[in-house]
């Protein structure tokens, strides 16, 4: 990820609600799966690994702060496994390949975030005590 990248996510988190932390999460996710197919296509296996770690690192950021005591977390974990898992198969098979179906996963779960913080901005009050 770029410093500029970076710092416009830095700015974001500052002001970030907690659904808006999540949504945040996924895309610098995203940004770092689309880094390492881009430092992949250029052969670039150094620059590859740092973003599938950065990557991976997000992803357990993710996992991490799953509260179980909902069902949907559950259901979280088990896509979070799945995308762990094509992460590992990429590095193993040294291919993007299976990158794009986590980041399929992982795009339907941005949609599904980025609704819930809309949602809660609609009804969060305009004054906090």
């Amino acid at each position: 990820m770029n410093a500029q990248l970076a710092k416009e996510f830095q700015t974001r988190i500052v002001n970030a609600s907690q659904n808006d932390l999540v949504v945040i999460n996924y895309e610098m996710l995203i940004t770092e799966m689309d880094e390492a197919i881009e430092k992949f296509d250029q052969d670039d296996e150094k620059g590859f690994t740092n973003s599938m770690n950065r990557a991976t690192r997000l992803l357990r950021e993710l996992s991490d702060n799953l509260d179980f005591q909902y069902d949907i977390s559950r259901d979280l974990m088990s896509l979070y496994i799945f995308v762990n898992k094509r992460f590992i198969e990429a590095s193993i098979k040294n291919s993007v390949k299976p990158l794009e179906s986590a980041k399929d996963v992982l795009n339907m779960l941005l949609l599904g975030w980025q609704q819930a913080a809309k949602e809660e901005q609609k009804t969060a009050p305009l004054i906090q005590n």
